[in-house]
C-alpha cells in the first residue's frame, strides 16, 4: 500500500478547466429568485441540473436593479448548508449573496471538482443579480483547496477565504491573480502549512494575509470569518470595484484597536502583533497605517514578545518532526507504544508547560486521527484486513470518542463473516454518536446483516 498520508485525502487532480461562461439565459429566463432574508437548504441547479447548493440572499435582493457580491463556499463533507448557516448574518451585514455547494467534497476526482466549480459559477452568473467584478470563494479543509482551484483557473474569481488548508498538493502555479485570506486555528493540525503558505503567496506576488484564531481544525467562528469579509470588502474599495465607505473603514479600524488592546492586556503579544500587521494590510491605501506600524515596532522590541515568538517558531519546527515520526510509527510500532505516546499528548501532562505545548499536542492528535482515517480507508480498499485492523486500532487510541473506527471495524468483521461482532461494533459506533443512517443502509457489506434483529433495532433508533 502506498504510504501517502495526510494530504492524500485532500489531493485534487488539476485538469484543464474551461473559463467560458457556459450559461443558458433561455433556460433560466423564467427563474424566480428565492425569498431573500431566509436560508434555503437545497436548490437544484437551473443552468447545470447536476449541481445543488444552499443559498442566502440578503434582504431586498431582487427588489431593484442592485448587484451584489457573491461568495461560493465549499465544505469538505458536501454540506453547503453548514457555511451558509454559520455566515448568513455576515452575508446580510456586508451585503453578500452566499452559496454553499452540496456536491463538492473530499476524495473526489479533479474533473468532478472542476465540473462542480464551473457549474456553480455559471449558476451564480446566469441566475442571480451578482456583481461579476466581485466573485469570491471560501472553503474549509479540502473545501479550501477546492476554493483555491476555482481561483487558480477562473479569472473571474477575485479572492479566496481559505480556512484550515492551503493550495492543493502538487498544484501548478495559478493561471490568474487573486487575493488570498487564510485562516487557521492555533489547534489546527494544518497550522504549520498555513504559516508556511505566507512565503509561497509572497513568491507568487498575490495580495494576501494569513491569520489565526484560538480553535481547532474547523470552519472558523463568525467573528473570525468576519475578518475575511472585511478583507475582501476593503480590497474592493481599494480597487475601485466598490464605492469607498468611510463609516465602514472607521468601524473596521476601531475593531483592530480593540483587538490589539485586548491581546496586550492578556499578554498574548504574538496575537497583538498579528493584529497590528493585519490592520496595516487592511488599511493600506485607504487610511494612514502609521498608528499600527508604530504599535508593531514597539511590540517587537519587547523581551517578552521576542521570547513568545521564538518559542512559537521552536514549537512549529518540533511539530513538523513529530508529524513525520507519527506517520512512520503507524507501520512500525505496537499498540502498547501508541497508548503511551498518545497519553503524552493529553492536556493533563501539560501542567506547568508553555500553552504552546498544549496546542501542539492538540494539533498532533487531530493530525494522527486524520492520518489513521486515510490509511485505514486505503488498507480496506486494498483488501488488507491485517493492516486495516492495525491502523484502526491506532485510530481508536488516537481519537477515542470518534465512532468511525468502530464503523470501519464492523465492515471488516462482516467481510470475515463475523456478523455478531460486527453488530456489536455498530452498537458502539452509535453509542459514540454515529447518526448517518443513510450511510449505514447504503453500505453494501451490511447486506449480510439484513436478517439480524439487533441491526434493525439500531437502524430504528437512528433518526
Amino acid at each position: 500500500m502506498k504510504r501517502s498520508l495526510l494530504y492524500s485525502i485532500a489531493l485534487i487532480f488539476l485538469g484543464t478547466t474551461s473559463c467560458s461562461s457556459g450559461g443558458n439565459k433561455t433556460a433560466v429566463k423564467n427563474f424566480r429568485l428565492p425569498k431573500p432574508g431566509v436560508i434555503h437548504e437545497r436548490i437544484s441547479g437551473s443552468v447545470d441540473k447536476d449541481i445543488s447548493y444552499a443559498l442566502y440572499l440578503p434582504a431586498g435582493c431582487g427588489e431593484n436593479k442592485a448587484l451584489y457580491p457573491v461568495i461560493m463556499a465549499f465544505d469538505p463533507g458536501a454540506s453547503g448548508l453548514r457555511p451558509v448557516k454559520m455566515y448568513r448574518d455576515l452575508a446580510e451585514r456586508y451585503g453578500f449573496i452566499l452559496l454553499g455547494s452540496n456536491d463538492s467534497k473530499n476524495g473526489q476526482l479533479g474533473n468532478l471538482t472542476t465540473k462542480i466549480i464551473t457549474g456553480l459559477l455559471n449558476e451564480a452568473r446566469e441566475v442571480y443579480p451578482i456583481d461579476t467584478n466581485r466573485i469570491y470563494v471560501a472553503g474549509f479543509s479540502g473545501g479550501s483547496r477546492a476554493a483555491t482551484v476555482a481561483a487558480m483557473f477562473h479569472s473571474e474569481v477575485k479572492g479566496v477565504i481559505g480556512c484550515g488548508a492551503g493550495f492543493p498538493v502538487g498544484a501548478q502555479p495559478p493561471s490568474y491573480k487573486f487575493d488570498y485570506f487564510g485562516i487557521a486555528g492555533t489547534a489546527d493540525f494544518n497550522l504549520n502549512e498555513m504559516v508556511q503558505l505566507n512565503d509561497i503567496l509572497s513568491q507568487l506576488d498575490l495580495r494576501h494575509f494569513i491569520t489565526t484564531f484560538p480553535g481547532p481544525h474547523a470552519w472558523p467562528p463568525p467573528g473570525v470569518m468576519e475578518e475575511g469579509f472585511q478583507w475582501i470588502t476593503l480590497n474592493a474599495m481599494k480597487d475601485g470595484t466598490m464605492k469607498r465607505n468611510d463609516t465602514v473603514i472607521e468601524q473596521i479600524m476601531s475593531g483592530f484597536d480593540s483587538r490589539i488592546a485586548g491581546a496586550k492586556s492578556e499578554n498574548h503579544l504574538i496575537a497583538a502583533a498579528e493584529a497590528c500587521r493585519e490592520a496595516t494590510q487592511f488599511a493600506e491605501g485607504l487610511v494612514s497605517t502609521d498608528h499600527f506600524k508604530n504599535e508593531l515596532r514597539t511590540l517587537e522590541q519587547l523581551p517578552e514578545y521576542k521570547k513568545q515568538a521564538a518559542y512559537r517558531a521552536q514549537i512549529l519546527k518540533k511539530e513538523a518532526d513529530e508529524q513525520q515520526l507519527l506517520m512512520n510509527a503507524i507501520f512500525t510500532k505496537n499498540e502498547a507504544w501508541w497508548k503511551k505516546r498518545v497519553s503524552r499528548m493529553d492536556s493533563q501532562h501539560m501542567k506547568g508547560l508553555n500553552p504552546e505545548d498544549t496546542l501542539m499536542n492538540a494539533r498532533l492528535k487531530t493530525f494522527l486521527s486524520l492520518v489513521c482515517y486515510s490509511n485505514a480507508n486505503e488498507a480496506m480498499k486494498q483488501h488488507d484486513p491485517d493492516l486495516s485492523k492495525q491502523v484502526i486500532a491506532i485510530y481508536e487510541i488516537a481519537d477515542q470518542q470518534n465512532p468511525e473506527p468502530n464503523f470501519m471495524r464492523a465492515i471488516i468483521l462482516v467481510q470475515q463473516n463475523d456478523t455478531t461482532a460486527a453488530v456489536k461494533q455498530l452498537e458502539i459506533a452509535v453509542g459514540k454518536g454515529f447518526s448517518d443512517k443513510s450511510r449505514m443502509m447504503q453500505q453494501s457489506d451490511f447486506e449480510a446483516l439484513k436478517n439480524s434483529p439487533a441491526y434493525f433495532d439500531l437502524l430504528h433508533k437512528m433518526k
